[in-house]
C-alpha cells in the first residue's frame, strides 16, 4: 500500500467532519425520495428506491446520533 500523508497538520475533530457527511446523506435521501415519487417506473423499481431511501435515512440518523454523542462528551 502506498504511503499516504495526512491532509492537515493540525488535529481535526470528528464532530466537524461528520457535518458534511450528514449533509451528503441528506442530499441522497432527497434524491432517492424524489426519484421514487416523481420518476415514471414500475412499482418494484419504486419500492427499491424506497428501501434505499430508508437505508440512507437510517445511516444519516446514526451519524447524527454519533455527532450528538460527541458534543455531549465534549460538554458543548
Amino acid at each position: 500500500m502506498p504511503y499516504l500523508s495526512k491532509y492537515h497538520i493540525s488535529e481535526q475533530y470528528a464532530f466537524a467532519l461528520l457535518g458534511p457527511v450528514s449533509a451528503s446523506l441528506r442530499e441522497l435521501e432527497q434524491r432517492t425520495q424524489h426519484y421514487a415519487d416523481r420518476v415514471n417506473m414500475a412499482e418494484s423499481e419504486q419500492e427499491a428506491l424506497r428501501r434505499a431511501f430508508q437505508a440512507i435515512s437510517t445511516a444519516r440518523a446514526e451519524v447524527e446520533r454519533i455527532r450528538v454523542g460527541i458534543r455531549r462528551e465534549r460538554g458543548d
